[in-house]
């Protein structure tokens, strides 16, 4: 659980829905239109994130749309790569619906469906920050973005966020990097808190 005490800080009582998820049905994972590669950059960003950590988390089924040149963020991560301009209409909509992310703990949920456990209602209600903030980041929504590729298919970029409430949540672009050994994160940029 990163940015403990950054989020803690920025936590501000915002009325919200009670706490609850609804889970959905999925394909098997053959069914999927995520290519290998694909799931090797959100199994690395993922691993990034939650490093050690165990228990559930949910993952936003619905990927929104890949890092693109009108992007603020993208010349600063995209600095010296050659990225295939994107092409209108091309992209369409894609899901993470049917994949299997190695990691145990990882449920796919309908993002538009969910409903945070808002630290700032907990704290106001008379909860602790920290387990505020702990049962927040227990329910957070993970989300990402579909990915861009460099024309040689070396470099990636990929929008990825956590929320947990209205005034609770991280996220950034991340510029990975495929070696030998796989993909590895190499920077971030454009990143909020709230």
């Amino acid at each position: 659980m990163k940015n403990w005490a950054a989020l803690a800080i920025g936590i501000v009582c915002v009325p919200t829905a009670a706490c609850g998820s609804s889970v959905s049905s999925h394909p098997s994972a053959s069914d999927s239109s995520i290519s290998a590669d694909e799931m090797a950059v959100y199994e690395t960003v993922l691993a990034s994130w939650l490093g050690k950590e165990k228990g559930r988390h949910l993952v936003n089924e619905e990927l929104s749309a890949a890092p693109s040149k009108s992007d603020p963020e993208f010349d600063e991560c995209a600095k010296g790569l050659n990225f295939a301009p994107a092409r209108q209409g091309v992209q369409g909509k894609k899901s993470l619906a049917g994949v299997q992310f190695k990691r145990n703990g990882i449920e796919l949920i309908d993002g538009s469906k969910w409903k945070p456990a808002d630290p700032g209602q907990a704290i106001a209600g008379g909860e602790s920050v920290d387990a505020a903030v702990r049962a927040g980041f227990s329910h957070a929504l993970i989300s990402f973005s579909q990915i861009a590729f460099s024309r040689d298919g070396k470099d990636a970029l990929v929008k990825f966020g956590m929320v947990c409430g209205g005034l609770c949540g991280s996220g950034s672009t991340i510029h990975l990097r495929k070696s030998a050994s796989g993909w590895a994160i190499l920077g971030r940029c454009g990143g909020w808190i709230s």
